[in-house]
Order: structure tokens, then sequence, then C-alpha cells
């Protein structure tokens, strides 16, 4: 109990800080009370039902609807436009959308007089013209709500568009749908509880508004007198009616943020969580495979690539249909850039881009036939499964049920067809980027670029959608790439191996040509072996690391090489080793782990760069390694590979 009493006391706020906030509260609460205690519960319908009163208030439903639906015209553009265009001048725009919230509400009707008035800047022309007066008109009173309200509406979208990433969007065009087909079908349904908020805001405000609207349209009875303005002349006539339609706006307000409940700027749809999956429901059971549906003229269509990518990557691209090439290479490398430089979408790099015979550099995302996977599938979390996987049909035309059968048929390929009436929330991680899976394939793509598309699976789920897709990309009539940095993807899925670093391509060949010569050492690593950059000597090579390496067979002396050492060829002793190796360091052991049956003991020397040896358990027993051990390493010079950079 005085633990828990302790506790308790812990998070007490100090008076200092609890005492001014306990006084803010009460100074924003009593003006309320004060309207509650001072009206008269008695008369209060009488005050309401008063035609003055129900005059007042049909008129300002209608002014605050009409401000409501002209913010959302003009006001959803607008946030767009600021949340996803960069232009210059980006920051005075949104000043100008911020001012009218911050300007004293008289001041803003006298800005609105003076450039729509009679004598304005506009207002002479639009008489003439089309016979628009707003002053002393309904239409003034709705300019000047639109002018104090849609600042709200601009900033609330705003923020949730912010918070919705671009790779939604960006999917949606790789599928071919154009954008405002993705504006109306996935940008606005996932930004909904932001434009939601945005637009109650709007219409309160809309509906309280006085100053702008008293100084700019009048305040004439049935013309431009709102329920504020009512309020204004009762309080000098009949102060109990002014309190009571003062109370009726407070209850509308109220209801408007209890409504919100707090959600002044909305949450974007991918920001909600994915619920943990139940026991025994992350993976499926492999579904047998539906056989391959009869082929179209579509299917029987081949598209080579041919791609010249400038920028920050470099590098020239040529592929014959059918030919799937898996790009690999550290962080930073340019692999993502490439992706999305065939896609059209980074001013990073720029790709002349050619599939079959026709020339698609020109052509925005929507209409080069580019399907994307991005790492995380980007599934569409308002819809289903299967509005998922049929969305790239229906925005290429193809009629709704017959866009559902084939994206039923590619589901069950991939094996979540039982999964496609549920929403991406309801799916675990792998069942999801199966889904995008079958998104991307069911797009009749004639590039399919995926980004790590399996690496969400655990070894069971990616065995079998890996089957799945290289029986596909057999098929397939154009090109694939694949960024990945699992070997076993790019050995079994891939045709040819592209090895970028820093935008450019240092290899690109056979999946056995690069495991047998890999000509980076971040290839060569990811293959578990030892790399080694140098300069060739007669002997073999001099290590940038410090220190050098016998070798067999080595390059031309001053030939810049890479050394390849597998971690089974070195050998470790606890005494300096005699006999036949020509390459022996000493050194010590810094980290053990296991792989496998085996154990991976990194050795660290200021005579050799860092190695990684592969030894047995009972090696490392009889050895006593442990970290910190002192001990020698050896490596045969026909053990090491030169490989000419």
């Amino acid at each position: 109990m005085k633990r828990a009493d302790a506790r308790t006391a812990g998070t007490r706020p100090p008076l200092a800080l609890a005492l001014p906030a306990l006084l803010a509260v009460a100074f924003l609460t009593l003006p309320l009370l004060g309207i509650l205690v001072r009206t008269e519960w008695g008369a209060l319908a009488d005050h309401l039902r008063s035609p003055g009163t129900v005059e007042a208030l049909k008129l300002s439903l209608v002014v605050s609807f009409w401000a409501l639906g002209l913010s959302l015209l003009l006001g959803v553009p607008l946030a767009w436009l600021l949340a996803r265009v960069p232009f210059p001048g980006k920051a005075l725009v949104r000043s100008l959308v911020l001012l009218p919230m911050v300007l004293p509400p008289t001041v803003g009707g006298v800005a609105l007089l003076l450039a729509f008035g009679r004598r304005g800047l506009l207002g002479p022309w639009l008489e003439s013209t089309f016979g628009v007066v707003f002053p002393f008109h309904t239409s003034g009173a709705v300019i000047a709500a639109t002018f104090v309200a849609m600042p709200f509406l601009v900033i609330s979208l705003e923020g949730a568009l912010g918070g919705l990433r671009p790779r939604y969007e960006e999917t949606a065009a790789s599928l071919g749908a154009s954008p405002v087909r993705v504006f109306f079908t996935v940008t606005l349904p996932m930004v909904a509880p932001g434009l939601i908020a945005g637009a109650a805001l709007t219409w309160a405000r809309a509906l309280g508004e006085f100053g702008a609207t008293i100084t700019f349209a009048g305040n004439l009875p049935g013309t431009t007198q709102t329920l504020p303005l009512q309020v204004y002349l009762l309080l000098q006539d009949e102060p109990e009616a002014a309190t009571s339609v003062s109370l009726l706006l407070l209850a509308i307000a109220m209801g408007v943020l209890i409504a919100l409940r707090g959600r002044w700027t909305g949450t974007p749809s991918d920001r909600r969580p994915r619920p943990a999956p139940e026991a025994g429901r992350e993976e499926p059971a492999p579904i047998p495979q539906a056989p391959p549906a009869p082929a179209t003229p579509k299917d029987t269509e081949r598209w080579a690539l041919h791609a010249e990518v400038t920028g920050f990557t470099r590098l020239t691209l040529d592929a014959a249909p059918g030919t799937t090439i898996a790009v690999v290479g550290p962080n930073g490398a340019g692999k993502t850039t490439l992706l999305r430089a065939l896609l059209g979408l980074t001013p990073r790099a720029h790709a002349g881009l050619r599939l079959g015979d026709e020339d698609v550099t020109a052509l925005p995302p929507h209409r080069r036939h580019v399907a994307w996977v991005p790492q995380d599938g980007a599934l569409f979390p308002h819809m289903s499964a299967l509005a998922n996987t049929a969305y790239g049909l229906r925005a290429q035309g193809v009629g709704r049920a017959e866009a559902r059968r084939e994206a039923q048929t590619w589901l069950d390929r991939l094996g979540v067809g039982p999964l496609a009436h549920r929403r991406p929330t309801q799916l675990s991680g792998g069942q999801a980027q199966r889904v995008a899976l079958a998104r991307a394939l069911a797009a009749r793509p004639r590039l399919l670029v995926l980004d790590e598309p399996l690496a969400a699976l655990d070894q069971t789920t990616r065995a079998h959608v890996r089957h799945t897709l290289r029986t596909h990309l057999t098929g397939f009539g154009g090109v694939c790439l694949i960024v990945t940095h699992d070997p076993v993807e790019a050995v079994s899925l891939a045709d040819r191996v592209l090895v970028l670093d820093e935008g450019r391509a240092l290899q690109d060949a056979a999946p056995v040509e690069v495991t047998r010569h890999p000509r980076s050492p971040w290839v060569a690593r990811m293959l578990g072996r030892n790399a080694w950059p140098g300069t060739a000597t007669p002997e073999g090579l001099a290590l940038d690391g410090g220190g050098n390496l016998v070798a067999t067979d080595p390059p031309p002396p001053g030939t810049p090489a890479l050394a390849i050492v597998a971690p089974e060829a070195v050998s470790v002793h606890r005494e300096k080793p005699a006999g036949s190796p020509r390459n022996v360091w000493p050194g010590t052991v810094r980290e053990i782990t296991a792989s496998g049956s085996r154990l991976r003991v990194l050795i660290t020397s200021d005579r050799a760069p860092d190695l990684v040896a592969e030894i047995t358990p009972q090696s490392a027993t009889e050895l006593g390694l442990a970290d910190g051990v002192s001990v020698w390493t050896s490596v045969k010079a026909t053990e090491a590979t030169i490989v000419p950079l």
C-alpha cells in the first residue's frame, strides 16, 4: 500500500503548474456557466420559436452549408496542392490561408468590401458583366462565412494529407489509375477522418460568423441577418431572448466538438494499428494453385526492355521478354532510385524507357504499364483484398464482374483466396504481401517491379510464394526487376543479377557467375564470403585494409582486385601453424554466432582485415574459443580467388 501511495504521489503535478492550469479552465468555463445560469428555461422554447429567431436560424443554416460547399470545392484542391506539390512561394500561400484565422473579422469584412463591393477591385466588373452584387445580399453572407471558415478545412486536410505517405498514390498510379481516379478512390477515402473533421469545424465556424458578415453583407432581416447578428440585436432589446439564442449556438458548437472527440486533423487510414493475428492464423496452409487461366491475346504479347537511366543512377539496361533481373547492392546504392526512375516517380534519375516497340519515356506513370510492389505492399486499407487485387483491372476499364473474377483467380494462385473479403488490417504481414503480389500480377503489366516482395514472409510461406512467383514469371511476356537482399531469391528467381553501388552497375551477369566471381565486397559478404579489396602484386594482393594475401594466378600487378575467401577455407589455431599455409595472421576473437549446425567466428587483427571463419561447435570447444581469446588464422593460397575490378 505504501508503494502504491508513493507512486501516486510521484505523479502529482507541481502546484506551480496545476494552479494556473485550473485558473485557465475556470476562465474558459465561467462565461459558459453564465449563459446556463442566466437562461430563462421556462421561456426558452418561446424564445427559440419566435419568428425572427426561426428566420435567422434558417438563414444561418443556408449560409453555413453554402459556405461549407464552397470551402470543399475550393479548399480540398488547395489543401492537396499545399501537401503534395512543391512550388515557389508555398510558405506565402500557406500564410494567406492562415491569415483569416488571426485577422479581426471586421477587418476581414472591410477587405472583402474593398475587393467585391460596388467600389471594390472586382465589384464593378462583376456587377456590369454578370449582374452580381454581393453586399446586402445572401451571397455576400456566404462569401464572408467562406472567407473566415475555409482555413479550418484547408489546415485540417493538409495535415491529414501530410500524414498519408505518397506510396499509396504512387502504387495506384503504377496499376494504371489516372491522377483524378487516384485522388477520388485512394487519397480522399484514406484522409476521410481529416476531411470530416475539417468540414465540421468549417461548418461550425461559418454558422457562428458575425464580424465579416455585418461589415460586408450588412444586417438585413431575412437576407443577411444570421443567428449571431440576431443575438446582437436581441441583446439590446430582449437580453433574455439573446441568452436563449446564445445557448442554442453554444449547444451546436459543443455538439460538433464532442462529435470530433479531439480529432482536429484526423488520422490517415494507413496509421491505424494492424491487429495482432490470432494464434494459429498467421499464415494459412498453402492452397493448391489454381490452374492457369486460358491465354488471351494480351497474354501472348512480348515486351523487351531497353532503359537508359541518367541522374543519380547511371546505367543502360537491356533485357529480352521473360527475363527476371535481381537488383542487389548496399543501402544507398541506387536500387530504389532505379525502380522509381522506371516508374517515372523520381526527379533524382531519369529513365529513357522502351517496352517492346513502344517508347513510354514521355508517358505518365499510369500509362506506362509498369506495376510496382513496394516493400510493405501498400495495400489500400479501405478496400478488401479482392477490391485491392481488382483495382488495376478496374482502372484499365475492365468490367467489375470480370475484374473480380480475375482478381479472385490471382488470390487463389497466391494462396489467399479465402481471405478475399478481409481488409488489410485483418491480414497478417505475410498475407498482406501476397495480396500485394496478386494485385500487381493481375494488373497485366509489361514491366513488373518488385521491391523486396518476400521480405515480410516466414520461411515456409516464402518458399511457397517464391515457387508461385517463379511459375508465373516463366510465362510472363515482359521483364521483371526484383530488389532483394536474399541470395536465395536472387539465385532461384532471377536469370540475371544486377549489382549496383553508388548508382553505377558493377556487375550484370548470371547468378552462377555472380556467385562464383562477385565483383562487389557487399555481394560477396551477402553470400557469406570474406571479401577484401586491394591491388594486385606478383604474389597476390596488397590489401587496402593492411597486409598482403598470397594467391595463385593473380592478375597483372597494379590491377584493382577483390580477394574472395570462403569462411570454411579459414583455419583457426591457438598456436602459430607450421606447414603449407602461405597466409598466416594473428588475431582476436570478437564474436561467435550460430549458423545452422556450424559456428561463424569473427576475428580481428592489426595485420590483416577482419575475417570470418566457419567451424564446428566441437572444434570451438577443443580450441576453447570465446570473445577476447587470441588465435592464429591461416588461408591456403589455393583457397583465395582474385577477381579483377
